[in-house]
C-alpha cells in the first residue's frame, strides 16, 4: 500500500492554504472553492501542513476539523487523489499518535509530522517516528526542518546519520525537505527511491537537484493554477528547456523576486491568492497580513503573471 502512495507522490504537490473570514474563523466555503479549482486545473496531490496551512494559528480541535474537511473534500473529488494532513507543530508523541489515528480513520494517505522539540540525539527523533508509525499504522511523511540544538540552542541541519536511519521505520514513506540548503537536500535525496523526497522552495531552485534524482516538489507559484505545476513537471520529465525557462522567468520569478523576497513567503502566498480571488489574505495574530500598500504590489505582480500564464496555457 505504501509503495503505491509513494509512486503517485511524484511531480507537483499542492499546498492546502487555510483562509479566514472577517471573524477570523476558518472560511470553509473559500477553502472548498480553492480545492475545487486546484483539482479542476489538474492537481491530484494535496498537502495540509504546519505553516502553509496555518496550523500555528489554530487550536488543536480546529486542526482536527480542518484535516477531516480536507480529507473528505479531496477524496470526494476523486478517491484516487493523494491527501496528506499533519499534527500540531508543538505537541507530545502521545498527541501526535492521536492526530495520526484520526488522519487514518478519516481517510488520509499520509500524515505529515514535524518535530519542533529540541534535538538531542538521532534515537530521540527516530523513536518518535517509530512509535507513531507502530501505534497508528498510517504512512508518515517526515517534515524535515532545521532543529534547535538541545545542547546550546543553536539552529542545526539534520545530521546525515539521521537521514540514513529513517528507513528503519517502515511507515516512513516520504520526506518534505525544508532545509533549503544544497548539501542537506542532497543528503535527503540519497533516500530516493526508497523514501520519496518532496523539495520545498521555488522551481528554479528545484532544478539544481535534477542530477541528484529529485522526483517531487511543493507547488510555489503553481498555487494559482495547477496547470502551471503540471506543465512544469511535463517539461522537467521531457527536458523541454524552452518551457522550463519560460515558467521560471516569466511566471515564477516576478512573484518570488518582487514579492516573496521583499515581504516573506508566508505573507505573500495568501496575498497572491486574494489577488486571484480565491480567499482573503487575512491571518490571525501574531502573523500580520500585508497592508494595502504592499498588497497593491502583489496585485500588480499577479496581473503580470496572469499574462504569462495565458501564454503558457495557449502553448
Amino acid at each position: 500500500m505504501f509503495d503505491v502512495i509513494k509512486e503517485r507522490l511524484q511531480g507537483c504537490v499542492y499546498t492546502i492554504f487555510t483562509p479566514f473570514d472577517e471573524r477570523e474563523e476558518i472560511d470553509y466555503e473559500a477553502l472548498d472553492r480553492y480545492l475545487e479549482h486546484i483539482y479542476r486545473t489538474g492537481g491530484r496531490k494535496f498537502y495540509a501542513m504546519a505553516y502553509n496551512s496555518r496550523y500555528s494559528q489554530l487550536a488543536h480541535a480546529e486542526i482536527l476539523e480542518l484535516n477531516a474537511f480536507c480529507i473528505r473534500k479531496v477524496k470526494t473529488l476523486d478517491p484516487h487523489n493523494v491527501v496528506i494532513v499533519g499534527d500540531p507543530i508543538h505537541c507530545s508523541t502521545k498527541e501526535t499518535i492521536e492526530f495520526s489515528r484520526h488522519a487514518k480513520d478519516a481517510g488520509a494517505d499520509l500524515v505529515s509530522l514535524l518535530v519542533r522539540e529540541k534535538y538531542f540525539s538521532d534515537d530521540q527523533i527516530l523513536d518518535h517516528y517509530a512509535e507513531v508509525g507502530r501505534d497508528s499504522g498510517i504512512g508518515i511523511l517526515v517534515h524535515e526542518m532545521p532543529f534547535l540544538s538541545g545542547m546550546d540552542g543553536t539552529q542545526m541541519h539534520w545530521p546525515q546519520s539521521l537521514f540514513k536511519a529513517l528507513p528503519k521505520v517502515p511507515e516512513i514513506v516520504a520526506l518534505k525537505e525544508d532545509a533549503k540548503d544544497f548539501k542537506t537536500t542532497c543528503m535527503a535525496l540519497e533516500l530516493e527511491p526508497l523514501i520519496r523526497v518532496v523539495i520545498a522552495g521555488r522551481k528554479s531552485g528545484f532544478m539544481q537537484y535534477r542530477p541528484h534524482g529529485a522526483r517531487a516538489y511543493l507547488n510555489g507559484i503553481s498555487m494559482l493554477d495547477a496547470r502551471i505545476g503540471e506543465a512544469f513537471w511535463a517539461a522537467y520529465e521531457s527536458d523541454d528547456q524552452d518551457t522550463i525557462s519560460f515558467i521560471l522567468e516569466k511566471v515564477e520569478a516576478p512573484f518570488f523576486d518582487r514579492c516573496a523576497a521583499k515581504y516573506g513567503w508566508h505573507r505573500t502566498n495568501k496575498a497572491l491568492l486574494q489577488a486571484a480571488g480565491f480567499m482573503n489574505r487575512r491571518d490571525r495574530m501574531p502573523l500580520k497580513h500585508l497592508d494595502d500598500k504592499d498588497y497593491a504590489v502583489v496585485e500588480d505582480v499577479y496581473n503580470e503573471v496572469q499574462v504569462a500564464c495565458q501564454e503558457l496555457f495557449r502553448a
